[in-house]
């Protein structure tokens, strides 16, 4: 059998749109105010991708800084892996173009669509990869224009979602001597895949004059079970954690940027504080795959991932699906 390696991340990017869509200017294009949107979610404001702007521009950009920050070139990389619900196109994969764009030509690629728990999935294929030493570099990248796919005359969706990209690179723990992988989960409950779901544009509904008059290709959600699900999940995820190394090994906690009152229930609920808890929800909105990895960049920069303290990601979304990662930085 062979041997596992220790696996860590070299290197950190994320990138955000310059446009600002606030709450205020929600309020004028629909049925809501500021005061509404803050108290239930948190958001005071969200990034809108400029026309030119494509999902995998976005995450060219947060790569390019995650390869910099790891000392490596585009064509030191093997794989490239993107999570995305909002690709370029249906196929090929946007991964594919993000390479193309990158000038990694000796690396493979593909997209994982597991919506806003997509980095978490794609990272733990990544560090397995590397573990099993298929691969030594690997590029994950979660990055959406969720915007494209909002419906503004929904004020329950269109006022929770922003755009985004992150990165990271998975090498070697002895390349890069920092954020050690130890462990994560993939999980989902069956039954629950329509409550938060673009319903056409797939073999189930595909695209016709009908289910564009019915604005089936805009995203859909069921905002009452969302909110039970992700708290029971999160306060779960977070307690298996500190049950297996015990809570003075945790450092800092970076969940999925659901939505605020989601995240202070569920650390009520496992009793911690919410100084444990890096949040960014406030400036981005929800990004879906995008949010771990933009907010585990700027708690770096921000000096929150402490050396020898456990890292915990927990994610959850679409399908109903979730997961976590765990690292030691």
């Amino acid at each position: 059998m062979a041997e596992v390696r220790p696996v860590g991340i070299a290197g950190l990017g994320r990138y955000v749109p310059d446009r600002i869509l606030t709450n205020q200017d929600l309020e004028k294009i629909v049925d809501t105010s500021d005061e509404w949107i803050v108290q239930r979610t948190g958001i005071r404001e969200r990034r809108i991708a400029a026309d030119d702007q494509v999902t995998s521009s976005l995450a060219v950009l947060a790569a390019q800084q995650a390869l910099e920050h790891a000392g490596i070139t585009a064509e030191e990389l093997q794989l490239i892996i993107c999570a995305t619900v909002t690709g370029d196109q249906p196929f090929p994969a946007t991964a594919c173009r993000i390479g193309c764009d990158l000038g990694a030509k000796n690396a493979g690629g593909f997209d994982v669509s597991a919506a806003c728990v997509g980095f978490v999935h794609a990272s733990q294929v990544a560090t397995n990869l590397v573990a099993s030493g298929a691969y030594d570099r690997v590029l994950v990248c979660g990055a959406e224009i969720l915007s494209r796919i909002l419906d503004y005359e929904d004020r329950n969706t269109c006022v929770l979602f922003g755009d985004g990209s992150g990165a990271a690179v998975f090498t070697p723990h002895d390349d890069c001597q920092q954020g050690e992988y130890l462990g994560g989960s993939m999980s989902m409950e069956g039954g629950a895949e329509g409550i938060l779901s673009q319903p056409a544009g797939g073999s189930r509904h595909p695209a016709s004059a009908d289910s564009v008059a019915q604005r089936l290709h805009f995203m859909k959600m069921g905002g009452t079970r969302v909110f039970r699900f992700a708290v029971r999940v999160f306060a779960k995820l977070v307690r298996d954690v500190i049950d297996q190394y015990g809570i003075d090994q945790l450092g800092c906690i970076i969940p999925h940027q659901v939505n605020q009152r989601i995240i202070e229930t569920a650390m009520e609920q496992i009793g911690l504080s919410m100084d444990y808890v890096f949040c960014n929800i406030h400036r981005y909105g929800n990004t879906s795959a995008a949010s771990v990895p933009i907010a585990l960049r700027e708690a770096y920069e921000a000096g929150r991932l402490e050396k020898g303290k456990l890292v915990v990601m927990p994610a959850f979304g679409a399908g109903m699906s979730w997961g976590h990662t765990i690292f030691r930085w």
